[in-house]
């Protein structure tokens, strides 16, 4: 039931073929290390190297839970449209994360929090974009 198992189906032409996957989805605060179960399959089909830079985007709309993006693995983009629990790109490996406020917010978001404590943790060759 996990999010990662839709993500994994709906990404099958880049696992098989390295082309590029563009995912529109909703997210909510019981959605845990979603990317996790995807960033595996990557690795199995290409191991350490990874796919290309954005080969598979995923755009999520909501809160995400706990552990968003860990141990997310090189060619995968999740940009998150919302904001997130603790433990974003721990251990990011590769991978890149953007996490911004939803467009129709009216709050400053230097003033505010969009993710949990202890982000990044142990992340390595990576990108992270926090708004």
């Amino acid at each position: 039931m996990a999010l990662d198992n839709k993500l994994i189906a709906l990404s099958e032409a880049a696992l098989e073929k390295c082309l590029p996957v563009y995912v529109e989805t909703p997210i909510c605060n019981v959605n845990w290390t979603v990317g996790t179960m995807l960033s595996h399959e990557v690795t199995k089909h290409y191991r350490m190297k990874g796919l290309p830079t954005d080969t598979i985007h995923i755009k999520l709309n909501g809160s995400a839970g706990q552990s968003l993006g860990a141990f997310l693995a090189p060619g995968i983009t999740l940009e998150l449209e919302g904001d997130s629990n603790d433990h974003v790109g721990k251990s990011l490996s590769g991978g890149k994360i953007v996490v911004y406020p939803p467009k129709e917010s009216k709050f400053d978001p230097k003033e505010n929090i969009m993710i949990g404590k202890v982000a990044l943790c142990g992340a390595t060759n990576a990108e992270a974009y926090l708004e």
